[in-house]
């Protein structure tokens, strides 16, 4: 298993394909390659296992490339001249034909083709789409070179997972967010060109840990979108993902009001016109406090092709909340009578430190498995206590209802933390054997 550190990198991006004509010549480019890609995809799912999915790391030499975050290897051992399509663990280059995929593919083949590399997997047998998921780290005079990080770092890819290689993750998302504070390549809101709504202030934040087991109702799993302008924001064209290939394409006429939100639920429902539904049948996004955990992220491009908004979580780089040092929280978790009738009975208050009002809109009370996000609007003044209570009940400005049917608080200990939805700890208050 590859974790901790990996190696940097500096190289040279190739030119980039701007305008629409040029997308179009890459577009007829890259869908050649395409077909290359599933013809390869086809014959190594028919195909029974090959000699590279046995080994957990192999060397061998990159013949070609076929895109951003694939390349065809002759893999050294098997006795026999063949090349298979190898996926790079950790990294989501965009789609051939895309706006960002021929660049990402350049800086790719630059990188790797005519190389030595070393495959590496956790698992002898990770795959995808019948491909091999490897780190492939290309042999230098001194050392091997991370092509995967050499990308996050210049902002061609998003950071993936691909279960269940997980190694290097936390160094990939660091990367991926230090490109995005830069604003580079794929993180720039006009590379692909000026787009639609392109002055409208944008946020959006993934709601990964739902309240309660999510796999019990994965609607409790969202990508929310704020509007922060002062006009409707029209989303016809835009279509919205995590790293994964997983694109939701938003329905003709979805529009998010000035100053409201808009909710994709992972799972089933009917759509209004401010919650849709995703479709999926089982949960979308892993926690990344729990044991294997691991982060994940929600991606908003416009029709061009242009990454608008978008959230990473956990935040890994320049972490910081404007709340974290104004505001205590303390708790009540031993109700009166029996805990688990009387879920009222437990609850939180949160009071600002200072002298200031404190905006504690969108932001995330969390306990064990059990999450709470504070509805906007929720303002506490100084001298004010905002009281949640874990029980059900009719909110107002300063008395939330979590909304849980039965106690939660563990007398013996635990810990409730207030977060942004990135996993920015702002206070936290613990209790018995609890930790913060």
């Amino acid at each position: 298993m590859h974790g901790g550190s990996a190696s940097s990198s500096i190289f040279t991006d190739a030119a980039p394909v701007r305008g629409r004509h040029g997308r179009r010549r890459l577009a007829l480019t890259m869908s050649l390659t395409l077909a290359g890609v599933l013809a390869l995809s086809t014959a190594a799912t028919a195909l029974p296992t090959s000699w590279l999915q046995r080994q957990t790391s192999a060397n061998g030499k990159v013949m070609r490339g076929i895109d951003g975050d694939t390349e065809s290897i002759d893999a050294w051992g098997d006795g026999i001249v063949m090349t298979e399509a190898v996926r790079n663990a950790g990294i989501q280059a965009m789609e051939t034909g895309q706006c960002h995929s021929g660049e990402a593919t350049a800086a790719m083949n630059a990188l790797t083709v005519s190389k030595e590399v070393r495959m590496t997997a956790q698992y002898a047998s990770s795959s995808s789409l019948g491909r091999p998921v490897r780190f492939v780290d290309v042999k230098t005079s001194t050392a091997y070179l991370d092509p995967q990080l050499s990308l996050l770092n210049a902002g061609h890819a998003l950071p993936l997972v691909i279960p269940p290689e997980t190694g290097r993750w936390k160094t990939y998302f660091t990367a991926a967010q230090k490109a995005a504070a830069a604003h580079v390549n794929l993180w720039n809101p006009t590379y692909c060109g000026s787009g639609p709504s392109q002055t409208t202030p944008i946020s959006l934040w993934v709601n990964y840990d739902g309240d309660g087991d999510e796999r019990l109702d994965v609607n409790t799993e969202y990508i929310r979108i704020l509007n922060k302008g002062t006009v409707a924001l029209p989303l016809d064209g835009w279509w919205v993902r995590s790293a994964a290939q997983d694109s939701y394409v938003f329905p003709k006429g979805t529009k998010v009001q000035p100053g409201a939100t808009l909710t994709l639920r992972v799972g089933k429902g009917t759509n209004t016109a401010t919650t849709l539904s995703w479709g999926y049948t089982d949960a979308h996004f892993k926690n990344v406090d729990e044991a294997g955990g691991f982060g994940s992220g929600g991606y908003l491009f416009d029709p061009d092709g242009d990454l608008r908004a978008h959230a990473i979580y956990p935040c890994l780089y320049a972490c910081s909340d404007p709340l974290q040092g104004k505001v205590n929280l303390t708790v009540n978790y031993d109700a009166p009578g029996d805990d688990v009738y009387n879920p009222n009975g437990e609850y939180v208050v949160v009071t600002p430190r200072g002298t200031a009002a404190v905006d504690l809109t969108y932001k995330v009370l969390s306990v064990g498995s059990s999450t709470y996000e504070l509805p906007r609007g929720t303002i506490v003044k100084p001298g004010e206590e905002l009281v949640v209570r874990m029980g059900k009940g009719t909110n107002d400005r300063l008395h939330q209802f979590w909304g849980r049917t039965n106690g939660v608080l563990v007398n013996g200990g635990g810990a409730m933390i207030l977060r942004s939805t990135e996993d920015v700890r702002i206070a936290c208050s613990a209790w018995g054997t609890g930790r913060c």
